[in-house]
Formats: C-alpha cells, sequence, structure tokens
C-alpha cells in the first residue's frame, strides 16, 4: 500500500497534474507538444482543442543539453526509416522511374532495344512509355529475328461507331485494306454486337472510309495523317513516331477535314485515351 502511494506521488511529481481536466495526476506525455494528459478522453479532448496530431516532429531542433538517450535512439530509428523509404522507392517501378536525374531513362530490355533499332531501319521512331501504363503492358509488338520481320500490335478505333478492337501479331508486309477487311465487310468472326455498331460502315464502299494514323506527340502538330490503304504497315509507318504501338482512326471520308485539321492541344482530352496512374504528380518520360 505504502509502495503504491509512493508510485503514485512520484508520478505526480515527474508529470504534474493533467493539463485538460486540471483534477487528475498526468499519467502521458503528448509526443508533438508535450503537453500532460491523464486519460484517454483528456488526450482526444486536447488534440481537439489544440489541433494538434500527437506526432513528434522528428526533425524538431534539440539543444546539446536536452539531448539524452532516447533522443539519440529516436534519431537513429528516424534515420533506418529514411533508408528504409528509399529503399523502397528504388524497388517500386513507378517511384523509381521517377527518381531517376532529369534525361535518364531506365534501361530497355534487349528485345526492345533490338525491336527500337528495327523499327528505326524502317524509318519508324519508336517510343516505350515507362513500365507501369497501361499501353506498356499491353502492347505486344515484337521482332522475330528468324523471320527478320516486325510484328505489331495495332489498335483500330471506328470513331463513329464508338467501337475498339485489337491485333495482335501483325506482320509488317500486311497491307492496311487487308488488315481491315474482316471489320470493313460483314463475316461470322465479329461478334452481333460489334456487327450491329459497324452497320453504317459494311454500308460504305472502301472509297468512302479513310485511315488515319496517330502522329504525333501531345502538344506537337497536327494529331492524324491519313494512310494509304493499299500500302503495307510497313510503308505506311516509315518516316512516323510511333509511341508504343500504331494506333489508326477509321473514319467515313465525309467528316475528315475535322480530323486532319485538328491540332494536338495539351488541354484537348477529346481524342486522347487517359491512362490509369499509380501516384498524382508523376513525370511522363519516353523511352
Amino acid at each position: 500500500m505504502e509502495t503504491d502511494i509512493k508510485e503514485i506521488q512520484a508520478g505526480i511529481s515527474r508529470l504534474g497534474i493533467c493539463s485538460v481536466c486540471v483534477s487528475s495526476s498526468a499519467k502521458y506525455t503528448c509526443p508533438a507538444c508535450s503537453a500532460k494528459t491523464c486519460s484517454l478522453a483528456c488526450v482526444k479532448t486536447h488534440k481537439k482543442n489544440a489541433n494538434c496530431n500527437g506526432t513528434r516532429n522528428k526533425t524538431a531542433m534539440v539543444h546539446k543539453e536536452e539531448m539524452n538517450n532516447l533522443t539519440l535512439l529516436s534519431d537513429y530509428r528516424f534515420l533506418e526509416e529514411i533508408d528504409h523509404k528509399l529503399d523502397d522507392n528504388h524497388r517500386h517501378p513507378l517511384r523509381r522511374h521517377i527518381m531517376l536525374k532529369h534525361g535518364e531513362r531506365p534501361p530497355l530490355p534487349h528485345f526492345l532495344q533490338r525491336l527500337k533499332s528495327e523499327a528505326w531501319n524502317r524509318g519508324t521512331l519508336l517510343k516505350f512509355m515507362p513500365n507501369h501504363f497501361v499501353a506498356h503492358q499491353e502492347n505486344s509488338t515484337r521482332y522475330y529475328f528468324k523471320e527478320g520481320i516486325i510484328r505489331w500490335h495495332v489498335k483500330w478505333i471506328f470513331h463513329q461507331a464508338d467501337v475498339t478492337f485489337v491485333d495482335k501479331d501483325v506482320d509488317e508486309n500486311t497491307t492496311i485494306v487487308k488488315l481491315l477487311s474482316k471489320y470493313l465487310e460483314p463475316n461470322d468472326s465479329l461478334g452481333a454486337e460489334d456487327s450491329e455498331k459497324l452497320a453504317y460502315y459494311h454500308s460504305a464502299s472502301y472509297g468512302r472510309v479513310a485511315v488515319l494514323l496517330r502522329t504525333n506527340e501531345k502538344g506537337s502538330g497536327p494529331a492524324f495523317e491519313e494512310a494509304f490503304m493499299k500500302k503495307s504497315l510497313r510503308l505506311n509507318l516509315a518516316n512516323k513516331t510511333v509511341i508504343e504501338y500504331p494506333v489508326f482512326y477509321v473514319i467515313l471520308r465525309d467528316h475528315i477535314h475535322s480530323y486532319l485539321e485538328y491540332e494536338a492541344d495539351d488541354h484537348d482530352d477529346l481524342f486522347c485515351e487517359k491512362e490509369e496512374k499509380e501516384e498524382e504528380g508523376e513525370s511522363l518520360g519516353y523511352f
């Protein structure tokens, strides 16, 4: 009994009286502002009244004469926390890309370097988005060494029908008109819903349809350029910049001028597909 009384008295003499209720001996010290409290209710009241978050400022100035073993231990743990955070950032695919110095890019895998080189030999500047972008993850374009050809991942956007198709493993020597035949001519390979959406295209002849290649990087000039339907995919991509894979807009020729006269604008998302981003404020860079 006497021991308990001594311990209570020692607590009172060490922490004093609760700064909130001013009636009980204090049991807790706020890590942020060192306010003394006696209970959970008083802790909550203190945080609300003083607008205090209760989190210690790890970078606050501490005078030399006020330092003790707890201060040194806290600083050591703070440095360890920073080290773990840096290591986590280097492992995270998104943060690793952002943390690079200006002008630096993560190294491309060998097969993508070879693909980029072969595209360059054909007059096509091929660029890749960072790994966390959806377009990069879904891109199936590859260079086949034994065949000596590039097989492209191609996206077709039928703007007036509001429907999109993707072709994979497309031989670069195939003509545009041959690739489009399965979409512009009624056949059983398309589902009933897609066929219904493309009905207006099916009723139009090839001469009334235009194919436009999205040619620009955002804000760099004309957004579309008409493709030659009777020429191969390889020839249509020559002297062009392609980001990940070619995207073709298939439109009715009556509407072609509204596309060719359109210029990319940083604030215009009419024809831009929005990528899912893991964090806000990320910077976009190409390989």
